[in-house]
C-alpha cells in the first residue's frame, strides 16, 4: 500500500506498506486463489481500509489487480469477497496498461530515456507473472508484448524437477521465449539500448549490490556460474536474501542474460521505482506522456508497411477525413478524442486487403482488434475496428453483429466517424490521389463538397454516390460532390 501527498505536481510519500502474500503461487500452480489465501487477503486488506479511513481516502483512492489475480479461475468470486468484507473496491489492471503505468513510472525517473527511444530501446518489466517487454525506435512502438515467464511462475512450472537441474529447465523455457521474440521482429533490427524495472530489480540489487543505477552482463554472468552451484544456506550466508527472493533468484538471473543475449547489450538501465508509486504518479495525472499519440500513430503507419498497405491511399484518405471532421464540428458534437479515432481508422481501414480483396475490411476489422498498445483501452480499440468495418458501404448499421456489439452512446459516434471515413475514402476510390483538395460548405440541411481533381474522376463520382446515404442518414444532412469540370 501506497500512501502519498501532492502538493502540485510533488510528490510526498506518507506510508509504503506491504504485507506479503503470494496468490500468484496459487494462481501459476493451480489456476485459482485457495481458500486460506482469498481469506487472508481479505484480513490483509482491512487492516489497509483503516488507512483509508485514517487519511480519509475513501474518495480517492485506487486498488488495482495483476496477474495473480487476473488470471486466476476465480477472480470474479475474490474481488466480490474482497468488496463485501472490506469495502475496497479492486479492480483488475489489463496488461497493456499495466506495462504502459510502468513504462511512465520509469520515464518520470529517467528523463534521458526519449533519447534511448530514438536509437533503439528494449523496456522490459520482469514480475512474478509475466515479462512486459516494449520496443521502441524512431518514435515508434516495434513491439509490445506480455509474456507468461514471470519469476515466480517459472518457479511453480518446473516445483518438481530436482533443485540442482531446474536452471537447465529454466534455460529451455525462456529460451524458447527468445526465440519467440526473434520471430515477431524485423531481421535487422538494432537495439542500442536496455531499460529494466519491477520485482525482479530489487531481488538483482539485493544480490549485486550495484552502486550505480546499471547492471552489467558481466556480473551477471559471474553470480549466475556461482549461484547455481550453492545451495539455499550458502546463498542465504552469502547474499543475505529473504526465503521469498531466493526462490525466484535463479530463473531471474537466466531471463535477463537471455534478454540481454536477445538485445545485443552489455549492461542495462534500471529503475527503483516501485510500481504502487507508479501508480500514485499515474493517476493523480502527475505523469503525462503528450508523445503518446504520435507514437501511436507511427506505430499504426509501420503495421501497415508490414501489410503492404497503400500508404498513399492512406494519406489521402486521412486528409479529407480530418477536413470533413474539423469542417462539420458544429453539427457533430464529437470531441478531440473522436478526432484520434478518425485518424487512426483511416490509417489502416484497407490493411485487410493483403489477405483477401474482396472481403477485406472482415480482415482490417480482424487485425485492428488484435493490436495491443500501451496506452490506449480496448474500447478505444474496438471502436477503431469497428469502424475501418464499416468503410464498406454494403453494410448496415442497424444489422451488423460488429456494430451492435458496442454501447448505444458508443455506436453513435462510431456511425459518425464511419460517415465520415465513407466519403473520405470515396474520394479516393481509384487510389490514384486524382482529387488533390476540398472546399467544404455547409448550408441548412445540406453538405457540399468541391473538389479539385486532376482530371475527371468517374471512380470517386460513383464511390460516393453509393456511400452517402450512411452520411444523410447519421447526420440529417444531404451531401453533393461537384468536380472542377475544365479537364481535358
Amino acid at each position: 500500500m501506497h500512501i502519498s501527498e501532492f502538493t502540485g505536481k510533488t510528490e510526498k510519500t506518507l506510508e509504503y506498506l506491504v504485507k506479503p502474500l503470494s496468490v500468484g503461487k496459487d494462481t501459476f500452480s493451480e489456476g485459482y486463489i485457495s481458500l486460506e489465501n482469498v481469506y487472508k487477503a481479505a484480513e490483509i486488506l482491512n487492516g489497509f481500509s483503516k488507512k483509508l479511513d485514517e487519511y480519509d481516502l475513501w474518495k480517492n483512492y485506487m486498488a488495482l489487480c495483476t496477474s495473480g489475480v487476473r488470471e486466476a479461475a476465480n477472480r470474479y468470486f475474490f474481488i466480490d469477497h474482497i468488496k463485501i468484507n472490506t469495502g475496497i473496491e479492486l479492480k483488475i489492471l489489463e496488461p497493456s496498461d499495466e506495462i504502459y503505468i510502468k513504462y511512465l513510472g520509469v520515464k518520470y525517473a529517467m528523463p534521458e530515456i526519449d533519447n534511448y527511444e530514438e536509437n533503439g530501446l528494449l523496456f522490459t518489466n520482469i514480475s512474478s507473472g509475466n515479462i512486459f517487454i516494449n520496443i521502441l525506435k524512431k518514435k515508434k512502438l516495434i513491439l509490445s508484448e506480455a509474456l507468461p515467464y514471470g519469476s515466480l511462475r517459472l518457479t511453480q512450472i518446473f516445483k518438481d524437477i530436482p533443485v540442482q537441474k531446474q536452471h537447465k529447465a529454466y534455460e529451455q523455457d525462456i529460451g524458447k521465449m527468445v526465440f519467440t521474440l526473434k520471430n515477431l521482429l524485423p531481421k535487422k533490427m538494432n537495439i542500442k539500448n536496455m531499460v529494466s524495472s519491477g520485482s525482479s530489480i530489487a531481488v538483482l540489487t539485493d544480490t549485486l549490490k550495484p552502486q550505480k543505477d546499471i547492471i552489467t552482463k558481466k556480473d551477471l554472468v559471474s553470480a549466475y556460474n556461482k549461484i547455481k552451484e550453492m545451495n539455499v544456506h550458502e546463498i542465504i550466508d552469502r547474499f543475505k536474501l529473504r526465503q521469498s527472493q531466493i526462490e525466484i533468484l535463479i530463473p531471474t538471473l537466466i531471463t535477463y542474460l537471455k534478454i540481454m543475449d536477445f538485445a545485443g547489450v552489455g549492461f542495462f538501465y534500471f529503475s527503483r521505482n516501485t510500481f504502487p508509486y507508479s501508480m500514485s504518479l499515474y493517476y493523480s495525472k502527475t505523469i503525462k506522456d503528450p508523445r503518446l499519440y504520435n507514437r501511436f500513430k507511427n506505430t499504426l503507419y509501420y503495421i501497415g508497411e508490414k501489410y503492404s498497405f497503400d500508404k498513399n491511399h492512406a494519406k489521402i484518405v486521412v486528409k479529407f477525413a480530418l477536413k470533413i471532421f474539423n469542417k462539420l464540428k458544429k453539427i457533430h458534437s464529437l470531441k478531440w478524442k473522436d478526432r484520434h479515432l478518425l485518424e487512426s481508422a483511416c490509417i489502416l481501414h484497407d490493411i485487410g486487403y493483403i489477405i483477401e480483396p474482396k472481403y477485406h475490411e472482415k480482415h482490417s476489422y480482424n487485425i485492428i482488434k488484435s493490436i495491443e498498445f500501451p496506452g490506449y483501452s480496448k474500447e478505444f480499440i474496438e471502436m477503431m475496428a469497428v469502424i475501418s468495418f464499416l468503410h464498406k458501404e454494403k453494410h448496415d448499421i442497424n444489422k451488423d453483429e460488429v456494430s451492435l456489439k458496442l454501447p448505444i452512446e458508443k455506436r453513435l459516434i462510431v456511425y459518425k466517424l464511419s460517415s465520415i471515413l465513407r466519403i473520405a475514402d470515396a474520394l479516393d476510390a481509384s487510389h490514384n490521389q486524382l482529387i488533390s483538395d476540398l472546399d467544404i460548405k455547409i448550408e441548412s440541411n445540406a453538405v457540399h463538397i468541391k473538389a479539385n481533381a486532376k482530371k475527371y474522376p468517374y471512380l470517386e463520382h460513383l464511390s460516393f454516390n453509393n456511400k452517402s446515404e450512411m452520411f444523410t442518414r447519421t447526420f440529417g444532412a444531404d451531401i453533393t460532390l461537384e468536380t472542377n469540370s475544365d479537364f481535358k
